[in-house]
């Protein structure tokens, strides 16, 4: 797997892993984020190598079947693609800069408290 692969499996992961079955996931966070080996994974789970592998490869299918349907990690993607836009803008507004410190500084004064 690429590691543009693994990051976007990751990010299903993340965002469907919840829909999985505790085997699917077991098998699937062990792979893609601890990057255990499959034969590492069949010992763990007590299942032959062949048998992670095919799992595996039915559960990133699922994942990717979800954001086709859902488009979850799509929207999450286009969110994150505009904060720079958005930062820029905020800090070109000085009275929203002066307000947004002003909030910031009084948030962190009442965690003192």
């Amino acid at each position: 797997m690429k590691i543009n692969q693994v990051i976007r499996a990751c990010g299903l992961l993340d965002f469907y892993g919840g829909l999985l079955t505790e085997k699917q996931l077991f098998i699937a966070r062990s792979y893609l984020n601890y990057n255990a080996s499959l034969s590492e994974i069949a010992d763990e789970s007590g299942t032959t190598r062949q048998a992670v592998s095919e799992i595996l490869r039915r559960t990133l299918n699922k994942l990717e079947d979800m954001e086709k349907k859902l488009g979850l990690y799509a929207k999450y993607e286009k969110i994150l693609e505009n904060i720079p836009q958005k930062a820029k803008a905020i800090t070109k507004d000085e009275a929203l800069m002066g307000k947004i410190t002003e909030e910031f500084t009084q948030l962190f004064k009442s965690l003192e408290d």
